[in-house]
């Protein structure tokens, strides 16, 4: 006769069976989080850098620039004008007042010259197409603060104070002009001249182009 199972003893031995079961893991449940998107950092607009205009005085600048020899012209008043010629290679420097109209055959020329101690300046009146001998401006070279040398054929004068005078090989001149008849009408234009093959033997004149002086 078989024993008796009653019902407690069945359900305590099914339990005993489901804990000693080898069941799976439980995992929990993980949504995936996508990545991040990665974005090169943003590179500011760049500024466009405004390219300087071409530089040149309110009447002229440059008249004969960049080429060799170089000459500009500014004005520094209502009848005054700064010259500047420029030719390192030089040994001469020539900066020429003209007449205009009747008075076209009329010049009055500022020389500079280097010398065996410092330049020699001159000054050439031409007057109807005939040229004077030249005249040396000790003046001029010293700076004289008061000091201004004149033609004596066109209304034109140098002012000693404002002459810069070529020096350690940048052969540069600089001189202010004024103009002494407001109702006059000039032209100013310049030249250099280097050694030809000895010393102190000036070769060709090299010449600039000319700047209207109009009142």
């Amino acid at each position: 006769m078989s024993p008796r199972i009653t019902p407690l003893i069945a359900v305590l031995a099914l339990a005993v069976a489901a804990c000693s079961g080898t069941s799976a893991p439980i995992t929990p449940s993980q949504t995936p989080i996508p990545p991040t998107p990665t974005h090169p950092a943003a590179t500011p607009a760049a500024t466009p850098i405004a390219t300087p205009a071409a530089t040149g005085s309110a009447d002229t600048g440059n008249v004969n620039a960049p080429g060799v020899p170089a000459l500009s012209v500014e004005p520094v008043g209502a009848q005054t004008i700064r010259v500047t010629l420029v030719d390192p290679a030089a040994k001469a420097w020539r900066i020429t007042v003209t007449g205009t109209g009747g008075h076209a055959d009329d010049a009055w020329t500022l020389d500079v010259e280097t010398g065996d101690v410092g330049p020699v300046i001159t000054t050439t009146e031409t007057a109807a197409g005939m040229a004077s001998d030249p005249v040396e401006r000790p003046g001029l070279e010293a700076g004289d603060p008061a000091g201004r040398v004149c033609s004596t054929t066109l209304p034109v004068c140098a002012i000693a104070k404002t002459v810069v005078l070529p020096e350690g090989g940048n052969g540069t001149l600089v001189v202010q002009l004024v103009r002494t008849d407001p109702s006059s009408a000039l032209a100013a234009s310049a030249a250099t001249a280097s050694w030809s093959t000895d010393p102190f033997v000036l070769g060709p004149w090299t010449t600039t182009a000319a700047f209207p002086w109009a009142p």
